[in-house]
């Protein structure tokens, strides 16, 4: 996979998953790409071949990725982990990047995401993410309803985002272990998920528009785990 960006490219590069960078020449000063020299091999080629590589935006520097490690969500569960977030049904690459960035950030140990019915982990998905989902251990499964059965046998709590949730996020406590499921934009978590989720919360709404897109809701639930974790 060949992704492209300054950030996306260096973040990469930190958790150690790039083969090769490609820099177009000509290049002003960035304390980034002297980074990105100490940390991988770097080619300086003209800029029509990078874009050529690379097109749209690509700050003029691409890199080759590593194949990810694929991870099961038996591996995954085997870490023991703390903070895990589901992705249901999200389609847009955007967004499914945005929720994994956020999710790093958040401290999260890893992401479930589906096989089918969800953006693929794309390259566009990556420099979504400013290369975040390479630091993340991601697991694929088949189902994501079977799945939350499988977290929860784990003794991890899943606790679904839901507009329609039974609480509200400071009413859980979630400085347990615990795997936040989050929906798409438009259908929300599907029917079957919700059902099985140990709860269901929805975030306050005070002003005129009813709903949050599907990564800021995310970013704000995630910041609601921080705050609680770092409150105890």
């Amino acid at each position: 996979m060949i992704i492209h960006g300054r950030n996306a490219v260096l973040e990469a590069a930190r958790a150690g998953r790039v083969a090769k960078v490609y820099q177009a020449s000509g290049l002003g000063h960035d304390p980034r790409l002297d980074e990105l020299a100490r940390l991988a091999t770097v080619e300086v080629v003209p800029p029509g071949r990078l874009d050529a590589m690379a097109p749209g935006v690509n700050q003029g520097v691409a890199a080759e990725l590593k194949p990810r490690r694929e991870w099961t969500l038996k591996q995954l569960l085997d870490t023991q982990p703390s903070l895990l977030v589901g992705l249901d049904s999200i389609m847009d690459p955007q967004n499914l990047g945005a929720i994994l960035r956020t999710a790093e950030v958040a401290g999260a140990d890893g992401a479930i995401v589906p096989e089918h019915r969800s953006a693929p982990l794309s390259a566009a998905a990556v420099k979504a993410s400013s290369g975040a989902s390479e630091l993340l251990a991601i697991a694929m499964v088949s189902g994501l309803p079977s799945a939350i059965t499988e977290v929860k046998r784990a003794g991890v709590w899943c606790v679904a985002l839901d507009p329609r949730g039974e609480m509200r996020p400071w009413d859980f406590d979630f400085t347990q272990r615990v795997c936040v499921v989050v929906g798409s934009e438009g259908s929300g978590v599907q029917r079957l998920v919700k059902e099985r989720c140990d709860a269901r919360v929805r975030l306050p709404m005070a002003g005129k528009v009813a709903s949050l897109n599907a990564s800021a809701a995310a970013a704000a639930l995630l910041y609601e785990v921080m705050r609680q974790r770092a409150a105890s």
